[in-house]
């Protein structure tokens, strides 16, 4: 294992035991826990589907910005039917 990926599961391992030890310490009750638990991992999912789809969106925008339409680029363009056969 290299020592950058040992490192990452580290800090992972840490900060997973951190949390477990903040909830298990923490004033509040066990239900008030898991919905406070629950109302974040939804929040963070409805945040990351909207990332994503920004994402998406910058991307298909940028190649449709980026690459030419090609029935634009080759409408200028003929073959007669010898021209075509010769090349297959």
């Amino acid at each position: 294992m290299s020592r950058g990926l040992g490192t990452l599961l580290t800090g992972i391992a840490a900060f997973a035991g951190g949390f477990v030890a903040g909830l298990l310490l923490t004033p509040k009750s066990g239900k008030e826990n898991r919905q406070w638990i629950e109302d974040k991992s939804h929040r963070i999912l409805e945040d990351g589907e909207k990332k994503i789809g920004e994402v998406s969106k910058t991307i298909k925008k940028s190649v449709k910005d980026n690459l030419p339409d090609l029935y634009e680029a080759t409408e200028l363009l003929h073959f007669e039917d010898e021209e075509l056969e010769e090349d297959v």
